[in-house]
């Protein structure tokens, strides 16, 4: 089957099975290092993308459901202003996820403040989605907190 859709900013027509998992094509057919080889479809969490601009986790993703889509790995997203910012709350409340799940946490990050669900319930909601114990909801909580105001205090100075 052949899909059309855009990954980290590319326009790409990819001809691939349409049950493909999306984790698979990103590895196997783009070649892109960000998602975590640990998740083997396991639903941990640890292949998190940003399918226009929601957090997904990739290997739940068939091929048919990226047609037209714009998906973002960490790979992309990590080259942007807004990855700044989350670095920056990190950075603030001195909390950082650890190396297996730092990519994933960062795209759902990304999503809650793209799309302004900073409440507790939004974040904790949206958090279930990985499994990784690294940090506690509290913490994560105080992460999109920071990163929400560094984002509003960056567009304030724009306008």
């Amino acid at each position: 089957m052949k899909i059309d859709c855009t990954i980290d900013g590319k326009a790409l027509s990819l001809s691939i099975n349409s049950n493909k998992p999306l984790s698979l094509i990103l590895e196997e057919d783009i070649q892109n290092t960000s998602i975590s080889s640990h998740c083997s479809g396991r639903m941990c969490g640890l292949c998190v993308v940003l399918m226009d601009g929601k957090a997904v986790l990739s290997c739940l993703v068939p091929a048919f459901e990226i047609r037209g889509k714009s998906i973002i790995t960490f790979e992309g997203y990590a080259k942007t202003r807004n990855a700044k910012d989350i670095e920056k709350a990190y950075d603030l409340t001195h909390m950082r996820p650890c190396s297996s799940c730092y990519n994933s946490r960062t795209l759902i990050i990304e999503s809650l403040l793209s799309s302004n669900l900073t409440s507790k319930e939004d974040i904790i909601r949206e958090m279930e989605m990985l499994k990784c114990p690294c940090l506690e909801y509290k913490d994560i909580v105080k992460i999109v907190q920071a990163a929400s105001e560094i984002r509003r205090k960056r567009h304030a100075r724009r306008t």
